[in-house]
């Protein structure tokens, strides 16, 4: 429950306590008094925005602060919020909301002194305070909390809960198979699976480079050696004309020097022989070496092709050749893994199957179970709308099958209404009367009493355009709610106010040229005089009949309860 509020600075008021009880809190005052700037500033709290011209002296901040006192159950969905957010949890149950909004127009929020992000704030005052008046935000025209509600109301929660973990188990279930795509595992299989027969068909010798290049190298030097050789012969023997054959020419001349020299003939001879001796031993020599020489193109060729292969295949890897022949036994370990985790997918794929197949049934299950609630739901809102003075009203919930199954099943629901017959059913963010709009939340709050989480409720000015009857029933439905939510109510109706736990006045005070909105918890006479004012004023009659409506509404806990009403 809210225990206080503080506000400073804002609007007309410069500072104001409202220290408040469980059970129905009535808020009334003169037209213009201030009332809805007390609802405002709780707003604020709550994480609405709000401009600078909210402050009531720019130069100072505006301050909004509230005091907090919650139940286990709510203590327990606040605490699971902060560990959701990844932070610390509240020493407590109870804690201190308080918004500063500065003149530059910015705003801090903080619970219990700590800083704490706006957004974290809404999520807070979303779950903590519902408000309803005229051009709120409700939580009951939000179609997740209509579907949670309706939910609650056919106590459905646990099968809910159950489509929901199979729907997450699922999620994560899908991811883990889509990050283990089988046809990525089939592909990759592929790729190492060529690269493998590759690398063995390539019959990869360690050294055998060395190998290669040396016996290059010895088939090169053979054909230097061959075409030498070959130069040589041509030179000695084959040429025309060769050296051999000019020796014998030379000996010719020779043998003519000698008989008109015989001395100089004689030696010329004899050195002439032995050059031509020696020249025919040279050219047997190299016609042996010659005929020795083994030269075999084809294996020239065929060693030259086997250094290229092995070249564009070390490009291709950018690997050396030892380290291809330990990558070969690096793939078949990779392709080994790959079998596992192909097996792993498969299963995974079955599992995935298998478990959709299951939230599918069960989503099946609880969309059926919710149409059933929705027809005794729709029953329920109906008698008391129509005690709540809408008697030719229609009430009605529209459940479509989405194509997928998602966290709250597949089902999107949404509450209708139609406040006379002829006129369409509409969605209730589309009531256009806010009298209207402000008594169907009151009805679908009485309704939901004993399932509606949110502790806090406010009615804003919730008896626009109503009296009589009407009247005295929607003031037993708020103090029926009273009985298990902190109501916070601003009325006109003399007859709701007499039903307050606590009854609070707001008014202003004018001094000075200086206006200001006071707020006071008034009892006995103060009351009674507030109660006849509210009736039209203090005459005797007024006071006679405010004195007679808090006697009636002291006994209003004997009047027809909720139950009585849904029979």
């Amino acid at each position: 429950m809210l225990l206080k509020l503080r506000i400073e600075n804002l609007a007309l008021i410069e500072e104001l306590e409202w220290d408040l009880v469980p059970g129905l809190n009535v808020l009334t005052g003169e037209t213009g008094a201030g009332k809805s700037i007390v609802i405002d500033s709780l707003k604020f709290l709550l994480g609405e925005r709000a401009s600078p011209s909210f402050l009531k002296n720019k130069e100072k901040p505006g301050i909004v602060e509230g005091e907090f006192q919650l139940s286990e159950t709510f203590w327990t969905r606040v605490s699971d919020l902060f560990k959701e957010k990844g932070l610390d949890t509240l020493d407590s149950s109870s804690f201190i909301l308080r918004r500063e909004m500065r003149p530059s127009g910015s705003s801090r929020q903080f619970i219990n002194g700590e800083l704490i992000p706006i957004s974290l704030l809404k999520e807070l005052g979303d779950n903590l305070i519902d408000v309803l008046g005229p051009h709120d935000h409700q939580s009951l025209v939000d179609k997740k909390i209509q579907l949670k509600l309706l939910d609650a109301f056919g106590s459905l929660n646990e099968l809910s809960h159950r489509v929901k973990s199979l729907y997450e188990t699922h999620q994560k279930l899908l991811k883990k198979k889509n990050s283990l795509s089988l046809e990525e595992l089939l592909k990759k299989k592929q790729r190492l699976n060529e690269q493998l027969q590759e690398i063995v068909a390539a019959d990869l010798i360690p050294g055998e480079e060395e190998a290669i290049d040396q016996k290059l190298n010895l088939a090169r030097t053979g054909w230097k050696i061959y075409d030498c050789l070959g130069a040589i012969r041509g030179l000695l023997s084959q040429n025309n004309p060769s050296i051999l054959s000019l020796l014998s020419s030379l000996h010719r001349h020779l043998c003519l020097l000698e008989k008109f020299d015989p001395q100089k003939g004689s030696q010329a001879i004899a050195l002439e022989q032995s050059a031509a001796h020696d020249l025919l031993e040279l050219d047997r020599l190299i016609e042996d070496y010659f005929s020795k020489i083994e030269i075999d193109p084809e294996a020239l060729e065929k060693l030259e092709q086997r250094k290229n292969f092995l070249e564009n295949l070390k490009r291709k890897y950018a690997l050396q050749i030892e380290e291809l022949i330990d990558y070969k036994s690096k793939i078949s370990e990779q392709l080994a893994k790959i079998k596992e985790e192909e097996d792993i997918v498969r299963n995974i794929a079955k599992e995935e199957l298998e478990l959709l197949e299951a939230l599918q049934k069960e989503a099946l299950h609880l969309s059926s179970k919710r149409k059933k609630t929705a027809e005794a739901l729709i029953i329920s809102i109906q008698t008391v709308l129509q005690s709540l003075g809408f008697a030719q009203s229609g009430f009605s919930i529209s459940i479509d099958n989405k194509e997928k199954v998602g966290p709250s099943g597949q089902d999107e629901i949404e509450f209708l209404f139609s406040p006379n017959p002829g006129i369409p059913l509409k969605p209730l963010k589309e009531i256009a009367s806010s009298g209207e709009a402000a008594r169907v939340m009151l009805a679908l709050k009485a309704v939901f009493v004993r399932v509606d989480p949110i502790p806090i409720l406010v009615f804003d000015e919730i008896d626009a355009n109503i009296g009589g009857e009407i009247a005295w029933k929607v003031s037993s439905l708020l103090k029926e709610l009273s009985i298990n939510h902190q109501v916070l109510c601003i009325t006109h109706l003399p007859s709701m106010a007499a039903g307050g736990d606590a009854h609070f006045k707001v008014m202003k005070e004018s001094e000075e040229n200086v206006t200001r909105v006071l707020l006071k918890k008034i009892v006995e006479e103060d009351r009674l005089k507030e109660i006849a004012r509210m009736l039209g004023g203090e005459s005797k009659e007024a006071i006679r009949l405010a004195r007679k409506l808090l006697s009636v509404a002291k006994g209003n806990k004997e009047e027809k309860s909720l139950e009585k009403l849904f029979q």
